[in-house]
């Protein structure tokens, strides 16, 4: 028996579970258990967390590559809103400058968050040969082919169907705002797609889809393959088509 998951209040049971920010690609992550908080992003935060109907605190141990810091005395507040269907937690932080939102989508895992925050239905194919991509994930243009409401679709990152994904590749690379010639040049070369496509996609379809954008600069596409072990992004499993 878990004692500590039967010491947990109403609000705070309906936290437990993965969250990922939508605004940077499920970078960061809250991860919601009856004993601790992990906070996710450059590094790893160990914290010791409560829940009313509106307010998580929760104090911090800083975790980088096994080096645990000194525990931070004072506590952190973040005031939250619940979605009804307990799947959106917004907050709303505030700075010197002014008060902005930020939300977090409730996932399994980096896959279950992807097809949630972009309306796609998609189960990857698994194959042992599949490696990790070597090439930078910032300049990994992704794609989904999956079902919504029992039809096919094609969805780029922007949320645009296989008509729109010419414009949205041109979006893609001015958000990207090379520094230099030479992280100009490190684009044009390692600029891909990512296609996460339901198993029962053969490579063939998706080859055939990629014929008809073929003239969007892009040479290089990557099918990507479910792994148990994965972390995030940097991570992926996939095999050049």
């Amino acid at each position: 028996m878990n004692l500590i998951s039967c010491g947990q209040n109403s609000f705070e049971k309906e936290l437990n579970g993965k969250w990922f920010s939508p605004e940077n690609d499920g970078f960061t992550r809250f991860y919601f258990y009856p004993d601790s908080l992990l906070l996710i992003e450059d590094n790893v935060l160990n914290a010791k967390w409560t829940a009313n109907e509106s307010k998580i605190e929760f104090d911090y141990i800083s975790q980088i590559s096994s080096q645990v810091s000194e525990k931070d005395s004072s506590k952190k507040i973040l005031h939250y809103t619940l979605s009804k269907n307990n799947n959106l937690l917004s907050f709303k932080i505030k700075d010197s400058l002014k008060e902005r939102n930020f939300n977090l989508v409730r996932a399994q895992n980096y896959f279950d968050f992807l097809s949630k925050t972009n309306n796609v239905a998609f189960k990857l194919p698994t194959d042992s040969l599949a490696q990790h991509i070597s090439l930078n994930h910032q300049y990994g243009f992704k794609m989904f082919i999956g079902t919504y409401n029992g039809k096919t679709i094609i969805v780029s990152e922007f949320g645009n169907g296989i008509d729109s994904i010419k414009n949205d590749i041109i979006k893609f690379k001015q958000n990207l705002k090379p520094l230099d010639q030479f992280h100009q040049q490190k684009m044009e070369s390692e600029i891909h797609f990512r296609i996460f496509a339901d198993k029962s996609i053969s490579d063939k379809k998706i080859e055939g889809i990629l014929q008809k954008i073929t003239q969007s600069d892009i040479k290089q596409a990557y099918r990507i393959y479910n792994s148990k072990n994965f972390y995030n992004f940097e991570t992926l499993l996939g095999k050049r088509l």
